[in-house]
């Protein structure tokens, strides 16, 4: 069982450490203003060109060397721990996800004791058992985990080449979906409606990113549920859903399989229930947003994927009423979080997300009619943001 994480001295803010490798990641540039509010002292290790980099809600910003070896990167991280100290680190993509747990699993021989000494602890404090980690990240893996604990997923199972895609599309009849192994956002994810678009889907599946070691091809092919999609943020602790909130997408960017960036915050207790499931199943500690689809024709929800770590979504939970910061905070005082649990009945607050609405449609009728989370009061985060339409990026 994860413990609690070590008390700050009286007086002190809890410490926090954000640790991402992504360079455009909305999160991690968003989620220290709700961490700051909620009484931590936050630190960032990002590359110096990071959108995280820009806030101007963090209390000291450390960076990667550019370039930076496996080595290189252990070597910042650990040095950041020793100057700073923190309580809890929360990583802010899924590059990031996976080598902590490489590093707490099986780290690079001439580094285990250093890692054993300095950051295998907090790592595991702060994100639970790592051997559970790529149940989450990895949709092949988490599936049979969901399904052997009564979570509703789609048919269908992991290929490792062309011929196996085929053959499994073939079986549950068309369309399918082709998901990579790992990945969000809606990246790499294809509807397929035949035989041709199940092997270009696998052919465009994206490169492995980060220092993952080589390995073959893998990906989920299942049955296409169609249906609306929510997404449930979560503070999760031991296995133990503390507050969470269901969110569903009216737009989304890129395309219609990405992620949203006009949502609708809606009570769904059937979906709450399986969350609790599964991050009971996972031992999930830390922020977990969690993908489902609740089917057209049955009306039946679905689970669709996992993320061990802050989304775009995870900042706005004050706004909607859930304060995940907050609860963590709670966490990391050794309190019960007596705050909202859940988004009560008949919430139906919307709100367009920047820049993720501003870089689907510029001129966005949403932008002007509904509430925004423009972060009007971090200007340079604003001008960073705006940097991302002009290069074509932004997730």
């Amino acid at each position: 069982m994860t413990s609690p994480p070590a008390l700050p001295a009286p007086g002190e803010r809890p410490r926090l450490l954000i640790v991402t490798m992504g360079i455009d990641y909305v999160a991690p540039a968003r989620m220290p203003r709700e961490l700051r509010s909620a009484g931590f002292d936050v630190t960032l290790l990002a590359a110096r060109d990071a959108l995280a980099t820009h806030t101007r809600h963090l209390d000291r910003v450390a960076h990667f060397p550019e370039r930076a070896t496996l080595f290189e990167w252990i070597h910042a991280l650990a040095g950041v721990v020793r100057a700073v100290r923190p309580q809890l680190l929360l990583p802010g993509d899924d590059v990031t996800v996976g080598v902590l747990a490489q590093l707490a699993l099986d780290p690079p021989p001439m580094l285990r004791g250093m890692i054993r000494t300095e950051l295998a602890d907090l790592i595991v404090r702060s994100l639970g058992d790592p051997a559970r980690f790529d149940t989450a990240v990895d949709k092949t893996r988490l599936m049979p985990v969901a399904r052997a604990a009564g979570v509703r997923v789609p048919e269908g199972g992991e290929v490792d080449d062309e011929d196996s895609a085929v053959a499994l599309a073939d079986s549950l009849g068309y369309p399918v979906i082709v998901r990579p192994a790992c990945g969000s956002g809606g990246a790499g994810v294809a509807r397929c409606t035949d035989a041709t678009t199940v092997r270009a889907a696998i052919r465009a599946l994206p490169a492995a990113t980060g220092w993952a070691p080589p390995s073959r091809m893998r990906a989920l092919v299942q049955r296409f549920v169609a249906g609306k999609g929510m997404n449930r943020p979560a503070l999760a602790w031991a296995g133990r859903e503390i507050a969470a909130f269901t969110r569903t997408a009216l737009e989304r960017h890129p395309a219609e399989l990405g992620a949203g960036s006009v949502t609708r915050y809606v009570e769904q207790p059937e979906i709450a229930a399986m969350n609790r499931t599964l991050l009971a199943a996972l031992g999930a500690t830390g922020f977990v947003s969690t993908q489902y689809l609740i089917e057209d024709a049955t009306g039946l929800p679905y689970l669709i994927e996992s993320n061990r770590r802050m989304t775009p979504a995870t900042p706005t939970g004050r706004w909607a009423g859930v304060d995940l910061a907050a609860a963590l905070a709670a966490v990391a005082a050794g309190r019960a979080w007596d705050g909202p649990a859940d988004l009560p009945a008949g919430t139906g607050r919307t709100l367009a997300l920047f820049p993720q609405e501003w870089l689907r449609d510029p001129g966005s009728r949403h932008l002007r009619e509904l509430p925004t989370d423009v972060p009007w009061d971090d200007p340079g985060l604003i001008r960073a943001m705006l940097a991302l339409g002009r290069a074509g990026r932004g997730r």
